[in-house]
């Protein structure tokens, strides 16, 4: 079962009592999730049907001993342990998951509780993954790989935009996917902006693709670089894990942020020699825009700091090339930019 039928099947039922959602497109894990929820967590017995864990800072007896531990007020208990592939990070952490028992359970999952666990990535040679993803209640969470399962994106760009009132023709949705790629996560986050750029008028052209995600492109730059110019940590920090929810890779958004970097780099080197902004853009070849955004930064950073923030970018590149930890390069990188010019600086996670 692809996770798009799963999404469909939920609304209608039977729920598993057990489920295991792997790969790396993580829209297809949150979605999943959420119509579970929809289903059987209410407000009135959130509080007692649903427990989350991170796999990583806890252990197979707290999640078992989670669905076991039944609500009073009745239902099914809804308990989600998400990112089960890092545990795979250390033998150690293998030796303390007792792989035997939990493959056990997910064969024979109590008919009270819901469990789900999620994990981007997957080692088919280990036996407990082996198992979870042959059973039936296992969905690969992938984006399409190829050109035919891309093309079915564009229908599921309609019906995702026909679901919340919108029209958008067969060509749109092409032109939707075509320019923004096959990532699922992706899509949903453009075609949102979409709906809210057309308001009343509940269509979408290809002249609406182009206006918005022409303005898409440049506000992933400019909100984070934003927050990371202003070291505005918190900020900076919720707008990176929106981007990995979302399915955009860690070298995408290092990518970004390295342009803007060096944006400003270059324009406070023009802006010292005394030179006006619309000379700048030209000399640079750069948009006037652009431009003007990097003058509104350029007095916070000397160009000492901008050498130091050169040098974390150039150290998160090289760690997401080596690690598995990506997720955890890219937050050590954000907060190191935002405490830029103080003595503090945070270690990203060890290459393997």
């Amino acid at each position: 079962m692809n996770p798009n039928e799963l999404i469909q099947q939920i609304p209608t039922g039977p729920i598993e009592h057990f489920y295991f959602l792997y790969g790396a497109e993580r829209f297809y894990q949150v979605e999943i999730i959420k119509a579970i929820k929809r289903q059987l967590i209410t407000d009135d017995n959130c509080d007692f049907n649903l427990e989350t864990f991170d796999a990583k800072s806890s252990s197979l007896n707290q999640w078992i001993g989670s669905v076991k531990t039944l609500s009073f007020l009745g239902g099914t208990k809804l308990v989600i342990v998400r990112n089960l592939h890092e545990v795979f990070s250390k033998q150690k952490d293998l030796e303390e998951l007792n792989l035997q028992a939990l493959i056990d359970y997910a064969k024979t999952p109590l008919a009270e509780a819901c469990l789900v666990i999620t994990a981007d990535k997957v080692d088919r040679r280990l036996k407990l993954i082996k198992t979870l993803t042959e059973l039936k209640s296992a969905v690969c969470c992938e984006a399409p790989k190829n050109d035919a399962e891309k093309k079915r994106l564009w229908t599921w760009v309609q019906a995702r935009a026909k679901e919340s009132g919108y029209s958008i023709s067969k060509n749109a949705a092409e032109s939707l996917v075509n320019r923004m790629g096959g990532r699922p996560g992706i899509l949903a986050q453009e075609l949102e902006k979409l709906l809210v750029y057309a308001g009343k008028n509940k269509s979408i052209s290809e002249s609406d693709i182009m206006e918005v995600i022409g303005e898409t492109k440049q506000e992933i730059l400019w909100d984070l670089n934003d927050a990371l110019m202003g070291k505005q940590t918190e900020r900076a920090l919720k707008l990176l894990q929106n981007q990995l929810d979302n399915g955009v890779a860690p070298e995408q958004i290092l990518g970004a942020i390295s342009t803007q970097f060096r944006t400003v780099w270059e324009v406070k080197n023009y802006q010292e020699q005394r030179h006006p902004a619309n000379q700048i853009a030209k000399k640079m070849g750069a948009h006037p825009y652009a431009v003007q955004k990097a003058l509104e930064h350029t007095q916070k950073f000397s160009v000492q700091q901008l050498r130091r923030c050169h040098a974390e970018l150039v150290q998160a590149d090289r760690s997401l090339k080596s690690t598995s930890h990506r997720e955890e390069v890219m937050k050590a990188l954000i907060l190191n930019l935002c405490i830029l010019g103080t003595t503090t600086r945070v270690d990203a996670v060890r290459t393997q």
